[in-house]
């Protein structure tokens, strides 16, 4: 009984069922705490104590749902598992009110989520609402033009580098202006906050038959401009709005021969589709 409760199973049902707010600690983190998921799969999930519970935190979302969805399917049966196909039914055309029911696919990747990211301070939001490349274009091809998608990088960003093609529009956040001033820290030309980002913003929603309630879906560079950028609409009212933790570019190489160097992940590195010719209709012209 002890291990079938500590079950992953458990953890997913748990997790996805409450809708606990924090401005410090995510909702998926106090019901992993406040429910008991601690006592089987350790602090955050990083450290079973249970021989039956696998380490959950820092797993690639991607690699958290398939086994996940693996296991609800009814492909995947071992030690590990049992306990899960016993508490969900699996398989059992007559389930019970025993029986917890089986996590939709968005329950499964809004788990995945919160045990997947381990972000610096500069990639996260008070919603604390996070996506990965996969996420967002996912969602993307799932919900079409009943969400936006907004690359928030600068004109010479989306310019040089290219741009998803899944894209909605360019609002920058940021802008360089007439490349006069110098940034001595970060060596390179200062930005400025873009003054029309919300006006911009808040007229694409309209323009589309959106509400502040859609889902919004913010790219930069590598995921900090986005979180600063979720940040405002979160305080002027849009309530689902979404940073690419890893931006169009990714992180950069720790270590290795291409040490520095954005190859890690985001969008460009993962495959999705982006190209150099830009949408003119999607390109910001404002002057």
């Amino acid at each position: 009984m002890y291990y079938k409760i500590c079950s992953f199973a458990i953890l997913l049902f748990l997790c996805i069922n409450a809708h606990a707010e924090s401005n410090s600690t995510s909702p998926g983190q106090i019901l992993f705490s406040n429910l008991g998921c601690t006592n089987c799969h350790g602090q955050n999930g990083a450290h079973p104590t249970s021989q039956y519970a696998p380490a959950l935190k820092g797993k690639p979302s991607d690699y958290l749902i398939a086994k996940a969805s693996a296991i609800f399917s009814g492909k995947s049966l071992s030690n590990r598992t049992h306990f899960m196909h016993e508490q969900f039914c699996i398989g059992d055309e007559k389930k019970d009110n025993s029986c917890y029911p089986t996590p939709s696919k968005d329950e499964l990747q809004r788990i995945a989520h919160w045990l997947s990211l381990n972000l610096p301070d500069k990639k996260k939001t008070p919603q604390k609402f996070y996506v990965t490349a996969q996420d967002t274009y996912n969602k993307l091809q799932e919900l079409g033009d009943k969400a936006l998608f907004i690359d928030i990088r600068t004109r010479a960003e989306v310019s040089f580098l290219g741009m998803p093609t899944d894209v909605d529009a360019n609002i920058p956040y940021m802008l360089v202006g007439d490349f006069s001033e110098w940034n001595d820290k970060k060596q390179n030309f200062k930005f400025h906050p873009n003054s029309k980002f919300t006006l911009q913003l808040n007229q694409l929603v309209k323009s589309r038959g959106l509400n502040k309630d859609s889902l919004i879906f913010l790219i930069c560079r590598s995921g900090k401009r986005s979180a600063r950028a979720a940040k405002l609409l979160h305080a002027i009212g849009y309530n689902n709005v979404y940073s690419v933790v890893n931006g169009f570019e990714g992180d950069k190489a720790k270590e290795g021969s291409r040490k520095g160097e954005r190859i890690v992940n985001g969008w460009k590195n993962s495959g999705f589709p982006w190209s150099y010719k830009l949408n003119k209709k999607a390109m910001y012209m404002e002057i």
